[in-house]
């Protein structure tokens, strides 16, 4: 039954996705069909209703200068100004430059019409990031039909997201497919999208997990938990090239009731004395193999001496219940 759950697990995401498609392409499939029609305009009406809804929350915040990106407009007026006038240039940038108004010749370029109000609202922040838009999410690129049914909460979370939007576009095409699934667990992904101080890459680790996305996507709701209290050990996992290494047996571990968050917060403690481990041949698979290796992670992960890892700092320990609130990653 577990080697079932595991196969099962494997293939959700790929189902998920394919879910997505179906029920986008149901509406396409019969257009002259006047009950279709209908659902059209329905969804049409709900996603602009949605769109002027993060229209208005943005203006609420800009007026209550709620967060510092909203601190810097003295006023709802002087923001519609500034907007006004970034859509000016936009459109006088795209009327210079022919060949980015051919990358609006997309098939998928109407479903936008409704999302303009949320689009509005986001022109500042979006001017700089117009061209490689065009030309990587539009421009025939297959992407959009991903992208456009979750626009509304891409939008609302841009303050958080646009200044990884440059990479996001490098990586479009891996990235595309999963927008829901990765927006659904947007709060515990940014965390790893903040650099450590001895860090040269911001994205080394997202770099390094790219080959193994659709895998990790898949094992999202199992996994999320654990992924703020990991955030501190990831120079760890950076090295000796872990994480390929472990990857392959992580659902062994899951399928086999692995669920305890306090392993995952002291995982620099297992590393310590266990990293060498990783280098040996065939022996993380005997590991991960064996009936009671969630029982032994958590074990040993709560029972080895932690004075020759963290020093001073030994009896520090996390907050392990799973719950770090609603307000924690405030939008800005």
């Amino acid at each position: 039954m577990r080697a079932r759950a595991g196969v099962i697990r494997t293939n959700i995401v790929k189902k998920q996705v394919e879910l997505q498609k179906l029920e986008r392409q149901i509406v396409c499939c019969a257009q002259n069909n006047e009950d279709t029609l209908s659902a059209k305009l329905l969804q049409t009406a709900r996603t602009f209703i949605a769109s002027n809804k993060v229209l208005f929350r943005k203006l609420i915040r800009v007026q209550e200068q709620q967060g510092p990106n909203n601190r810097k407009w003295n006023s709802v007026a002087d923001f519609v100004a500034v907007q006004t006038q970034t859509g000016a240039r936009i459109v006088t940038d795209l009327l210079a430059n022919p060949t980015r108004l051919q990358c609006l010749v997309d098939p998928q370029t109407p479903t936008l019409v409704p999302h303009v109000p949320a689009i509005l609202a986001r022109l500042d922040r979006l001017e700089d990031h117009v061209a490689p838009i065009l030309e990587g999410v539009l421009n025939n690129q297959q992407h959009l039909p991903s992208i456009e049914p979750y626009l509304p909460e891409i939008l609302e979370r841009f303050d958080d997201i646009e200044p990884h939007l440059p990479w996001i576009l490098d990586n479009i095409d891996t990235l595309a497919p999963y927008t829901g699934l990765l927006l659904k667990h947007i709060d515990e992904l940014l965390l790893y999208a903040t650099p450590d101080d001895n860090s040269s890459d911001t994205y080394e680790l997202a770099e390094q997990l790219l080959p193994y996305l659709e895998y990790y996507v898949s094992r999202l709701d199992l996994v999320g938990p654990h992924l703020p209290l990991l955030r501190p050990h990831v120079p760890l996992l950076l090295k000796r090239n872990r994480i390929a290494k472990v990857t392959p047996h992580i659902d062994r571990l899951f399928a086999k009731g692995y669920r305890d968050l306090s392993a995952s917060a002291n995982l620099d403690i297992l590393l310590f004395w266990f990293g060498w481990a990783l280098r040996i041949p065939g022996l993380p698979r005997l590991f991960f193999n064996f009936p009671g290796s969630p029982s032994m992670v958590s074990f040993l992960a709560n029972r080895l001496p932690k004075r020759f890892v963290r020093g001073n700092c030994r009896n520090v320990t996390c907050h392990v219940d799973g719950d770090y609130g609603r307000k924690w990653n405030q939008l800005e």
